[in-house]
């Protein structure tokens, strides 16, 4: 039997799904096929009994109707103050969301989804509004008509024959937690409106005859009931596992993007078809080669196609190619295309193009690609191509053309002397019409070199010659097949070059894309995969940058990035514009909502600049602002590469974090670990200490007069001994712990070198002492910038190591030397030495297994540790070398110390 139980990877991303749902708001849509149908009063009625169960609901914003059984339902709710705005010496009347998210109820009603805020506000359409709060985690009640909705617009258009303006993009139908269709009989409807219930009686009778046509009403009314029925099956086929384990093979519609005034209609239908078909939509961007269209109401026109297509949910791929229908083909191919959309208008033929009819070239490329045609009745007006742009002219081109022709004449004449017919000559020119066509700039060049190389050879080398005449018959025709071939040769020479300059720009892009990535991944610093993340934007857009750093949804530094383009005043210009209040404003906006705002989009449209929140790890970490502005956004091939770039930089920055993270869990392992080996160690070597002290002090209290005194003096000694250790291993162990908790601080004070090693001395020189102690410091009087008391405990510790390690007698020499600006400590012992498999692993602590340390006999093996610790604080390191012929030396340094004698 098979397994359908789901993957453990399936589960996890369903629970994060979940717990990320109830972090925002849900939002239930009162939808109706046209006004008067009831959404407002269905809304109101729906606030009233939430309210009644106890929810915290507000009226935030509720189109004033003169029905009194719609007023009735406002009364007990909580109306917030609307905003009323001056635009153009009139005043509107808007929601007021700041006041709505102080206020911070459970539930909202807004109305009229659709509607478009004055261009002051900070998004141009309501919905914008209602995002922002759901993000909040604000529930909202709102309203919207079906002709509102993008991907119906056409549709709509094409029944009523009125234009909507004001829509909202269906992922906004789609991902609505709850829809409620407001139905009513279209007669029903009609009726209301003759009463006066929807319109004024004049403003009525205008309606009934255009939009409230009862085949109009009928037509919206089934509209309305297959939407809400397609997205009732879309959410559950999301939500049940069981609907897409059945479902058949997923239908991928594909769609091309241009900046035709109807493709906006073939996109919608194409949305309509995947939403039908519950399946993906692609939309393909071919953005050609050499692009002779570049007028801005035709590239303005582009943006909003590519962003109409986002609204609807769309997938948009930008290419370049030449041929449309061989880019469309190919991707469709490539990426299982099963339905491809296209209009009528890319069907028509047009002169200079004879083979533009793309249906019959898609037969010839994919023949079993279904292909839905999309009727337009607004078809594109025909117009000519742009010739102007292709015979710009320059004067140097004059000069170019002489010495080139110049050549070919001087080399023709020479071969022609030597017996060389016409017909190899007449190659020579064409070779000069192609070292033009590489040399030069534009299609009049080509033009007039074509024309320049026959005029010259009938000057030059027919009969009669030095003269413009020709007599034989055959000569028109070799002059037109010279043209001919000249002209075509150096038309595929220059086509060849543009290709090549477009290739050189493409390899540019992905250069950046790459070294962006190769960059950030040996970035070793958080400042380092910055810099080079934002310098990789700035050399990809071009414009300035500056990146804002955000901890906690607020402002910690900003740092600017200029282009090497602009100069140093107009750089100083853009970094002044960011610092703005009102421009920073806008980053912290974009900080809190992790929403992209600014030039080209709908929220904060009349910003100086685009700003992109990078997130990380779930938090905004920073926001982008780049330097666009409307007469240059950024284009759409551009825009994508930016943000492949900006993935890269989130890539890596999330790594950085992650490596933080895991070296502080290392950290708090090795922690752990040394608090696991001290409780171990300390239970056996604190016990036998206090255990011999505790028997000696016995055999004095109970025996003391029975033994001889030197045993006594012998048991003394050995309580000295075991309580001076236990002191020292205490010392040891509150410094370590100081040390691996952060609290030790450092004093650093010049420090007279002779007084520290006394010191040190004082501490471990015992009653009977057996070893030779001796020091030796040169110069006399000696200073080191030092904590004094930490370095008396490095030379206890390492002193204390040499007395427990050496047999008696054995001689153990510290020695202090200035070297340059350096003092340079040695401790010297002539003992048995250190073995050099124990030298590696000999200032790790709690060093355990079979490797014996030279201090890991008797104690805890902290002590060579904790000098290795206090000394790299210091800016040192304790090393240990081999003694010449027998012992150890152990080495550190310290800055030389200067008394300041005016202080």
């Amino acid at each position: 039997m098979e397994d359908t139980r789901p993957s453990p990877e399936a589960l996890l991303a369903k629970i994060k799904q979940e717990e990320k749902e109830a972090t925002v708001g849900r939002l239930k849509i009162f939808l109706g096929y046209a006004a008067g149908v009831g959404k407002t009063y269905a809304m109101l009625d729906a606030a009233q009994q939430a309210k009644k169960l106890g929810t915290d609901v507000v009226v935030g914003y509720v189109e004033p109707h003169p029905r009194p059984e719609t007023a009735a339902l406002l009364e007990g709710l909580e109306l917030i103050p609307t905003r009323k705005v001056n635009y153009k010496g009139k005043t509107f009347v808007e929601l007021d969301i700041d006041a709505v998210i102080e206020r911070n109820p459970e539930i909202v009603l807004i109305d009229e989804l659709a509607h478009s805020n004055v261009p002051t506000m900070r998004h141009l359409k309501r919905f914008g509004d209602v995002e922002e709060l759901l993000a909040k985690g604000i529930h909202v009640y709102t309203t919207v008509n079906i002709q509102h909705i993008e991907s119906l617009h056409d549709l709509v258009e094409e029944i009523t024959g009125v234009k909507v303006r004001e829509r909202i993009p269906d992922y906004l139908i789609d991902h609505a937690a709850q829809i409620k269709l407001v139905d009513i009989e279209p007669d029903d409807l009609i009726q209301r409106l003759k009463e006066g219930k929807i319109y004024h009686l004049k403003q009525a009778e205008k309606a009934m005859d255009f939009f409230f046509r009862k085949q109009n009403l009928v037509a919206l009314r089934e509209i309305a009931l297959r939407r809400t029925a397609d997205t009732i099956y879309h959410q559950q086929t999301q939500k049940n596992d069981s609907f897409s384990q059945s479902a058949h093979v997923e239908e991928h519609i594909l769609v091309g993007i241009s900046s035709s005034p109807t493709n906006a209609k073939v996109i919608r239908s194409a949305a309509r078809l995947a939403q039908a078909l519950h399946g993906k939509f692609t939309a393909l961007y071919v953005q050609k080669v050499k692009t002779n269209d570049r007028n801005e109401v035709n590239s303005e026109r582009l943006q909003q196609h590519i962003k109409l297509t986002e609204q609807l949910g769309g997938h948009i791929v930008i290419v370049q190619e030449d041929d449309v229908a061989a880019a469309l083909a190919n991707y469709a191919q490539i990426s299982g295309v099963t339905k491809l959309v296209i209009g009528r208008t890319a069907m028509k033929k047009k002169w200079w193009l004879p083979n533009s009819k793309i249906s019959d070239r898609f037969n010839d490329f994919i023949p079993n690609l279904a292909i839905h045609i999309v009727p337009d009745e607004d078809n594109e007006p025909m117009r000519f191509p742009e010739i102007k742009p292709q015979l710009k002219f320059e004067w140097m081109d004059l000069l170019k053309m002489a010495i080139v022709f110049g050549l070919a004449s001087f080399i023709g004449l020479f071969f022609l002397a030597i017996g060389v017919s016409e017909s190899n000559i007449i190659t020579i020119y064409i070779l000069g019409v192609l070292v033009l066509a590489t040399w030069t700039s534009g299609w009049m060049v080509s033009i007039i070199s074509s024309l320049g190389a026959v005029l010259i050879f009938n000057f030059f080398f027919t009969e009669p010659r030095f003269s413009f005449e020709a007599y034989h018959r055959d000569y028109p025709m070799t002059f037109l097949i010279m043209f001919l071939s000249g002209f075509i040769t150096s038309s595929l020479t220059r086509k060849v070059k543009e290709q090549a300059v477009v290739a050189v720009r493409k390899s540019y892009r992905m250069e950046v894309l790459l070294e962006t990535n190769r960059k950030l991944q040996h970035a070793k610093s958080i400042e380092e995969i910055i810099n080079e993340g934002m310098s990789q934007i700035v050399k990809l857009v071009e414009k300035p940058v500056e990146f804002f750093e955000i901890d906690n949804k607020l402002i910690v530094k900003s740092v600017f990035f200029r282009t090497d383009s602009m100069t140093t005043l107009e750089n100083k210009e853009v970094a002044a514009m960011f610092d703005n209040a009102s421009e920073r404003g806008i980053v912290s906006w974009v900080a809190s909502n992790k929403h992209v705002a600014g030039v080209s989009t709908d929220i904060f449209p009349e910003a100086q600049a685009y700003y992109l929140p990078f997130v990380s790890g779930g938090n905004v970490k920073g926001v982008i602002g780049i330097a666009l502005s409307k007469e240059s956004p950024l284009p759409a091939f551009e825009r994508h590469i930016l943000h492949a770039i900006i993935n890269d930089f989130s890539f890596a920055l999330d790594k950085w974090y992650l490596q933080k993270l895991n070296e502080e869990v290392a950290r708090e392992a090795e922690l752990e670990q040394m608090r696991a080996n001290l409780l171990r160690a300390i239970s056996h070597d604190l016990r036998t200490p206090l255990t011999s002290i505790s028997g000696n002090a016995d055999i004095l209290l109970t025996s003391g007069e029975q033994i001889h005194e030197s045993e006594k003096t012998q048991l003394y000694r050995d309580i000295y001994s075991n309580s001076k250790w236990l002191v020292q291993m205490v010392e040891n162990l509150l410094a370590v712990s100081r040390l691996d908790d952060g609290k030790l601080a450092i004093e650093m004070q010049p420090e007279l070198v002779e007084d520290i090693m006394q010191e040190a001395l004082l501490h471990v020189v015992r009653i009977n002492n057996t070893h030779q102690i001796t020091y030796h410091i040169e110069p006399e009087l000696l200073l080191a910038l030092m904590d004094a008391r930490l370095i008396i405990q490095v030379l206890i510790n390492i002193i204390d190591n040499a007395l427990t390690y050496t047999p008696a007698g054995s001689e153990i020499i510290l020695t202090a030397k200035e070297v340059d600006n350096y003092v340079h400590f040695s401790i010297v012992d002539n003992g048995p030495g250190i073995e050099d498999s124990v030298k590696a692993k000999l200032f790790e602590p709690f060093t355990t297994g079979k490797v014996q340390r030279s201090d890991s006999r008797r104690g805890l093996g902290l002590g060579l540790a904790l000098c290795q610790t206090i000394l790299k604080l210091h800016g040192s390191e304790l090393t240990v070398s081999d003694n010449e012929p027998m012992g150890t030396i152990f080495n550190f340094s310290l800055k030389k110390g200067v008394v300041n004698i005016d202080e």
